[in-house]
């Protein structure tokens, strides 16, 4: 547990130190141009790039201990502590200042300086086509808010899927409300194109069915993901059960047919 609240407050420095990022990662050169302006020009918001680079600066290759969740084939699930190592290939960012039907899943390769841009829902709780709402809290089917790192796989009701283990006060009870990234079938263009919004999970951050296979190969054991949303970062220290837009405009809250709340049922 000490590990744990060490990784906490190594977080909290990260957010102000710009000593680090002014020197780190961001200046890496990629055919004479830097890490941060290739990364800037592809759309990548710019408070949540400084924050993953000066992350990866200050936490990258270090090995942590996080709780995780352990599903045996029989038996009940139970918690744990586990021991992992931080990559520092990639950093995925979930930019949730961005309705569901835009790509806002964005994957960071550190060594090429490219973007893949993906669709993710966020939770039936957070909100319909735009999130609003934000908690760390068991039952909420909220989005968290936070760094992450993905953890061991395993296999549930939408195949094989992520675990996530969360890294702040606002995301760490990500292990024991089983949020992980899965596949689902109601995050594609399609669904959108009906709906004109992705569904919704149950607080997870589900990905279309035709990417989750990178996600687990990039992310699995260790992989940077950061779920961002640009007027909330500085209540999560402060609110971390809560952080919450307010002033915005009302959305019909009716669940659409295929979304989690209707997969559960089945």
């Amino acid at each position: 547990m000490k590990n744990k609240f060490k990784m906490l407050s190594i977080l909290t420095v990260i957010f102000f130190n710009t000593h680090a990022f002014a020197e780190g990662l961001a200046d890496k050169k990629i055919n004479g141009e830097r890490l941060y302006d290739l990364f800037k020009k592809q759309g990548v918001p710019e408070q949540a790039l400084q924050r993953s680079l000066e992350f990866m600066d200050t936490n990258g290759g270090k090995t942590i201990k996080v709780k995780t969740k352990v599903r045996p084939k029989e038996g009940d699930a139970y918690l744990t502590d586990r021991s992992i190592d931080i990559k520092s290939d990639y950093i995925a960012i979930i930019d949730f200042s961005e309705p569901s039907d835009s790509r806002r899943l964005l994957i960071l390769d550190l060594q090429k300086g490219t973007v893949s841009k993906h669709f993710v829902a966020h939770g039936k709780g957070s909100g319909v086509r735009i999130a609003t709402k934000f908690s760390n809290l068991d039952g909420s089917k909220m989005s968290s808010l936070g760094f992450y790192l993905g953890g061991s796989t395993y296999f549930g009701g939408h195949g094989e899927s992520l675990n996530l283990y969360g890294l702040e006060k606002s995301n760490d009870q990500a292990a024991a409300r089983d949020i992980v990234v899965h596949a689902a079938n109601y995050v594609s263009p399609e669904f959108v194109a009906s709906s004109g919004r992705l569904g919704r999970s149950w607080g997870c951050p589900a990905v279309a069915p035709g990417i989750i296979k990178k996600m687990i190969t990039l992310f699995k054991d260790g992989g940077v993901i950061y779920a961002y949303q640009k007027d909330l970062m500085s209540k999560i220290q402060d609110t971390p059960t809560l952080q919450e837009i307010h002033d915005q405009p009302d959305e019909a809250d009716v669940d659409l047919p295929n979304e989690e709340e209707d997969f559960q049922k089945k």
